[in-house]
């Protein structure tokens, strides 16, 4: 479905108070009370709905009013696929790159390999978050149970999860595949 532009059965003018404001940034969706709420960098593509609308006169469910923030009043609006709204958040989630909190290398301070694995992600520009299984016993049961989720054993360390995918020890070719090959979350 093509946005098609529509005069919605509300207000989209002035700071959009009372509305229900939906925009998104490369962390996912956030919502807002008024238009001063949205960084300017992203009011280009706004969810917009106003919950005193009668069911009567709602889009259907698949559908979405979407508003242009940056132009002058009153914005204006267009109805998305609710599909083609979600690609658009999609889109600007892959754009952002991984998060540290998507890579986990498990290790223990004393393993030269666990090192090279590190600076193996690092030299990739792969953000990533340490976790000593010796001196955090929370950090070793999250690695067993992550791994046995996995179907894995883990014999040692390094252990890495990247974005949810286990590989036992520094394996350089399935790491390089994982980050050459990432999709958005």
């Amino acid at each position: 479905m093509v946005p098609r532009p529509v005069n919605p059965p509300f207000e989209v003018a002035g700071e959009l108070e009372g509305l229900l404001l939906v925009w998104f940034d490369g962390e996912g969706t956030h919502t807002a009370e008024r238009k001063a709420d949205i960084p300017e960098a992203h009011r280009e593509h706004v969810r917009v709905d106003s919950p005193a609308v009668s069911p009567d006169k709602r889009l259907p469910p698949d559908e979405v009013y979407v508003a242009d923030l940056r132009a002058e009043e009153p914005y204006p609006v267009a109805v998305y696929a609710r599909g083609a709204f979600d690609a658009l958040v999609d889109h600007a989630i892959a754009a952002a790159g991984p998060k540290a909190e998507d890579v986990v290398l498990y290790k223990a301070a004393w393993c030269g390999v666990c090192k090279q694995a590190a600076a193996f992600l690092r030299s990739k520009k792969v953000p990533f978050i340490e976790r000593d299984v010796e001196k955090d016993a929370a950090a070793n049961a999250e690695m067993q149970r992550k791994a046995k989720a996995a179907g894995k054993t883990p014999r040692g360390v390094p252990v890495i999860d990247f974005r949810g995918q286990i590989i036992l020890g520094f394996d350089r070719a399935a790491l390089t595949s994982l980050i050459d090959n990432a999709k958005p979350i």
